[in-house]
Order: structure tokens, then sequence, then C-alpha cells
């Protein structure tokens, strides 16, 4: 009985079959990875811009933005910086967050016992992304 070796092409056929057979196999899954884990950064962003919120009602409760600065109806005030966010996706690279917010001015009227009442747009972006809040805004006057 005589024996026959493999052939170096088809060796190369049998690898392009099963190559074949494992592309559209392994396509699929890798596809929902990518499309879950940018699903899963929009959700993270919008943490982010949740807790950004708080910072800026924070700093507006502490006077750290002065009520000068607060902008009047139809006005517009900003941008105003903040520290970098750092977004954290599991499997991948931290991700570092430019993040600044904008104010304008959605409403004024007269209080009562003299207080300044006002509707705030604040602004909150991420690069281009951009998130909106409203803020109502009371100063009294001493």
């Amino acid at each position: 009985m005589k024996k026959r070796s493999f052939l170096l092409l088809e060796i190369l056929i049998a690898f392009f079959l099963v190559t074949l057979c494992i592309v559209p196999l392994v396509r699929q899954p890798l596809s929902l990875y990518r499309s879950e884990l940018e699903r899963l950064e929009a959700m993270e962003k919008e943490r982010l811009a949740d807790w950004t919120f708080t910072e800026v009602k924070e700093m507006l409760l502490k006077n750290e933005i002065p009520w000068e600065k607060i902008p009047n109806k139809s006005e517009t005030a900003g941008p105003f910086p903040l520290p970098d966010a750092v977004i954290q996706l599991p499997g991948c690279s931290p991700k570092i967050i430019k993040r600044t917010f904008t104010m304008t001015g959605r409403g004024k009227k007269p209080g009562p016992n003299d207080a300044d009442l006002r509707q705030l747009g604040i602004y909150i972006h991420f690069g281009k992304d951009k998130y909106s809040f409203r803020l109502p805004a009371k100063k009294v006057f001493e």
C-alpha cells in the first residue's frame, strides 16, 4: 500500500474553507459587542451629565457663580469650564471627557418679598455631545 502525502494546495484549500465558514459566525457577535459598548458609553455619558448638573447646582448654591453672571431672559452666559471627567467601560481603556456648561435665561419675573425669580437653561457639553436641563433660580435682596 502506497502512502500519499498531503499537498500544500490541499492544506490551503482546507484552511480557506474553514475560514470561510468561521467569518460569518464571528462577525455578528463582534458587531453586537461594539454596538453594546456604544450604548453603554451613551448611558455612561448621560449619567455623567446628571452628575455634572448636580455639580452646577452645588456651585450655584455655594455662590461660586455670582448672581451677576446668571443670565436674564434671552441672554447666555458661559461657557464655564469644569474639571475633566473619566469614563471607564469594562474591557476598554479609560476615556477622558472635557466638560463645560453654559446657562441661558429662559424667563424672569419678580417674586414675593422683592425676590428675583429666573428660569435657567443649563447646557452641559461633552465635546460635541450636549445635554440640557432646566433650573429655577431665586435671589432675595437683603
